[in-house]
């Protein structure tokens, strides 16, 4: 498919052009830059899209969530984070059929486009044959699905891990499968290293069609040292869970770690020292109480620092222009310098860093030789009147629906106000009928 994208502001991590032009062919950003030369090397046989009053950017990245759990939004509002998975969750999820999790990530994935998302990566319970990259794959959406661990399921999780690595592994150029141990509290130290060691092995076999990296959670309870070293019995030092990880010789940079709220001096020397990519989810970590990320700290080392919104069941939504705003506004809050994270630094975190931390060379800018993953925003409305600054306006004004055109490896899904080539009223009618059946079958949990 070749495809020109014409006119309005594009966005790239270089250079704001106030008329950009974009060309695609196949799966490829072929030319991207100023209209009158990009103008210049279309030829027959493209199909045009009119983006005058528009901004062109990269498509968005969430580098953390649980897709599938759309499926669990509003479910179980304002609960401490362990009760919430303890009493509320797990047992609902322990009620899931394949099928469920299949049409939980299809909404979802309906979800992320529709917010200008190109890319997310995901971490939850696997079925061969009805999951999260499946159900990805159905509605078109690239992702990283992370095979979820736990110590009291190991076996069962390592086979689970080379199935989805065997079956999905770089399926239509979209889906990576991920190793997904869930966290230093449920996952014990020799299972840790022996996945650190699954990880490698399936990077070699499986690498040619996409880097194999490791994502988790770490340091997201301020009690999550304590309950570590208690059930497993291990010497958290200095309470440094991520000292506690560099000391098992399982952190490295296709590692990355979800949350990373409750950081010591020793917990940012082991991230940095070991190029861990973290995923901050500001809107979940505040929501559950959990706290507020340092990430300015990060960011200030060097480390790569991606955005996630966490899954809808704690956030209660995929979208991450919010997570953008409230990332950069948070830290000004506690820094008192509102340069903190400034609006360049929190798209740079949706899109370009939201990449290197999933170790993907080839999203989150738009030029040529790029993947083509391009999210348009409709720029006429009221709140989005004037512009001075395109970026200012895409981090503090832009909203989600806003959203007017996605495209995701080449091609169209969403444009308009129209899904292209998806049946969204069948995926409602079936995410309808699963939650009613979950909620029968749990009906004396409360």
């Amino acid at each position: 498919m070749k495809i020109f994208i014409e006119g309005g502001y594009l966005i790239t991590q270089e250079k704001v052009f106030k008329e950009g032009g974009v060309l695609i062919e196949d799966n490829l950003i072929v030319e991207a830059g100023d209209l009158k030369e990009v103008k210049k090397s279309v030829g027959r046989g493209f199909e045009r899209i009119r983006a005058n009053g528009k901004m062109i950017i990269p498509g968005l990245i969430n580098t953390h969530t649980h897709i599938s759990m759309t499926l669990f939004r509003g479910y179980a509002d304002d609960y401490p984070l362990q009760e919430w998975l303890e009493k509320w969750i797990w047992p609902i999820e322990a009620k899931l059929k394949p099928e469920d999790i299949e049409i939980g990530a299809m909404l979802g994935a309906l979800e992320s486009i529709r917010m200008g998302v190109t890319t997310i990566c995901t971490l939850y319970h696997y079925h061969p044959d009805h999951n999260e990259a499946s159900g990805l794959l159905r509605i078109g959406l690239r992702g990283v699905v992370g095979i979820a661990v736990f110590t009291w399921q190991k076996d069962e999780n390592i086979r689970n891990i080379k199935n989805a690595l065997s079956r999905w592994h770089g399926r239509d150029g979209l889906i990576r499968v991920a190793v997904g141990p869930h966290a230093p509290y449920t996952v014990d130290p020799d299972l840790w290293i022996e996945l650190s060691e699954l990880r490698k092995w399936a990077d070699e076999k499986y690498g040619d069609s996409g880097r194999v990296i490791i994502t988790t959670h770490v340091a997201e309870d301020p009690n999550e040292a304590k309950i570590t070293s208690e059930r497993f019995n291990v010497k958290i030092p200095n309470g440094s869970l991520f000292k506690y990880l560099d000391n098992l010789g399982v952190l490295n940079e296709y590692f990355l770690a979800a949350h990373a709220i409750h950081l010591s001096n020793d917990d940012i020397k082991a991230i940095k020292d070991n190029n861990v990519k973290i995923s901050h989810n500001p809107i979940s970590n505040m929501k559950l109480g959990m706290g507020i990320s340092p990430i300015y700290k990060l960011i200030n080392e060097g480390i790569i620092v991606g955005l996630g919104t966490d899954g809808p069941a704690s956030n209660n939504t995929l979208d991450i222009f919010e997570t953008m705003k409230i990332t950069s506004l948070l830290q000004k809050v506690i820094t008192g310098d509102p340069t903190s994270i400034p609006a360049r630094t929190a798209f740079k975190m949706a899109t370009i860093y939201g990449a290197k931390a999933l170790s993907y060379s080839g999203i989150g800018d738009i030029k040529p030789g790029y993947l083509a993953d391009i999210t348009i925003i409709n720029l006429s409305n009221p709140h989005l009147i004037p512009i001075y600054d395109p970026i200012s306006h895409l981090v503090y004004c832009i909203r989600s629906l806003d959203v007017d055109t996605v495209i995701i490896n080449g091609e169209i899904k969403y444009h308009e106000g129209k899904f292209i080539g998806i049946d969204v009223n069948s995926v409602y009618e079936k995410v309808n009928k699963s939650v009613s059946r979950l909620l029968s079958e749990v009906s004396d949990i409360g």
